[in-house]
């Protein structure tokens, strides 16, 4: 479900203590302490990764975030350029369980879009995946570590396309969802925007630390205007 983050009934304490890394793992956490600790709005700043029990916390970087922003700010040119709806849902938390069980699925993309389903989401104020679509499109930045390890989440929630993005190893690979085996294939170009490959992208963001934010998404409109037709 994905929904705003109200303040709990009985709020826990702060999920990140000073000095925590950037990324904690919590083991037999019950679904309903998640809930408690996500909605929490001391800890609106964390990315909560929850799957069946084990609970995820980091706290994002710099790098991090601007990663997610200028990969965000590509598929918007690409998608204009194709003349192509969308609507961004950033880094909604999307979660799918019952806070009456141990068990359920949690997570934040650290970018995310609706393509072919965006007209089934329009209007709407929450989203519930219990009666709503995921993402067509959800970005994982991976400025320490691997999103690998989340992928179950994703394939739980039936998103369709991940891209996973390390801006330290200046590497990017989409991948695909093959639902009768509830995994993702890696594929060279994306599904909702067939106009991209992971070079192309990674040619995008190579243009960016050269210049202010302004020139760059003033260059980046029309390089997507210029992408190839497949």
């Amino acid at each position: 479900m994905a929904t705003p983050r109200p303040q709990a009934d009985t709020p826990p304490p702060a999920a990140r203590p000073p000095g925590m890394p950037p990324a904690q793992r919590l083991f037999g956490v019950p679904y309903g302490a998640y809930l408690q600790i996500r909605d929490d709005p001391r800890n609106d700043g964390l990315r909560l990764t929850y799957y069946d029990g084990v609970l995820e916390l980091m706290s994002p970087e710099y790098q991090h975030e601007l990663g997610a922003d200028l990969i965000g700010q590509v598929v918007r040119a690409a998608a204009e350029a194709m003349d192509l709806p969308y609507r961004s849902s950033r880094c909604t938390t999307f979660r799918r369980g019952r806070p009456t069980r141990a068990r359920g699925k949690g997570k934040e993309p650290d970018h995310s879009f609706y393509f072919a389903n965006e007209a089934r989401i329009r209007g709407k104020r929450t989203l519930d995946l219990e009666v709503d679509p995921p993402p067509d499109l959800w970005i994982e930045v991976d400025n320490r570590g691997s999103s690998r390890g989340r992928f179950p989440v994703y394939a739980d929630f039936g998103v369709p396309e991940v891209w996973q993005y390390r801006p330290r190893a200046h590497r990017l690979a989409f991948f695909r969802l093959d639902r009768d085996r509830a995994a993702y294939d890696e594929i060279g170009r994306s599904l909702s925007l067939p106009c991209l490959t992971p070079d192309l992208v990674l040619l995008a963001l190579d243009h960016a630390p050269n210049a202010s934010e302004l020139e760059w998404l003033r260059w980046l409109r029309g390089w997507a205007e210029q992408l190839p037709n497949p």
